[in-house]
């Protein structure tokens, strides 16, 4: 199937809507992508506990 050199131009206006709609559709993608990585949580001021820092019931360390 070949095209004819001169195309419609409501076919033209209709093919850069979707490749716009296409691009713009990919950048909101990767921009909602990109936000969810590094929204990832912060590590707390303070720091968790391991079973070293807890005292024993005697006092001793």
């Amino acid at each position: 199937m070949s095209r004819s050199p001169l195309s419609d131009p409501l076919e033209t206006a209709l093919s850069w809507i979707w490749a716009l709609g296409t691009a713009s559709g990919l950048v909101a993608v990767g921009l909602l992508a990109h936000t969810e990585h590094s929204s990832a949580p912060a590590p707390s001021a303070q720091p968790t506990l391991s079973v070293e820092d807890v005292p024993s019931a005697d006092g001793t360390v």
